[in-house]
């Protein structure tokens, strides 16, 4: 019981950190949108540099053909946000979650970003 609260903790942290960010992002920047949008919020909230955001939008987007093999679905915000909580929790030294990422980043991200 008190591993789920952690684990959701965990999670509704980063999404913050992440809605946060794509807010500023886009005050600053109005004309970005898709993988330059992302990109610039990886920067700002995984402290990394433009090769490694770009690298870590390859990887989420190569996740993302993995779990929709056969529909239409492309990277998006979401999608994103899921793949940096899901690989920051493993980098943590975590194995597996015992709630869904998905339920919360999917509840706390708007499907429009």
């Amino acid at each position: 019981m008190f591993l789920a609260f952690k684990e959701r903790r965990f999670a509704k942290r980063i999404i913050k950190q992440m809605l946060e960010a794509h807010s500023a992002t886009l005050a600053e920047n109005p004309e970005l949108s898709g993988s330059t949008l992302y990109r610039e919020i990886l920067t700002r909230t995984q402290h990394i540099d433009i090769p490694d955001a770009k690298k870590i939008l390859w990887q989420a987007e190569d996740s993302v053909d993995e779990w929709t093999a056969g529909s239409d679905d492309r990277l998006g915000f979401r999608q994103v946000v899921y793949f940096v909580v899901n690989a920051r929790y493993r980098a943590a030294g975590n194995v597996g979650s015992i709630i869904s990422f998905r339920e919360i980043v999917y509840s706390m991200v708007p499907e429009n970003l």
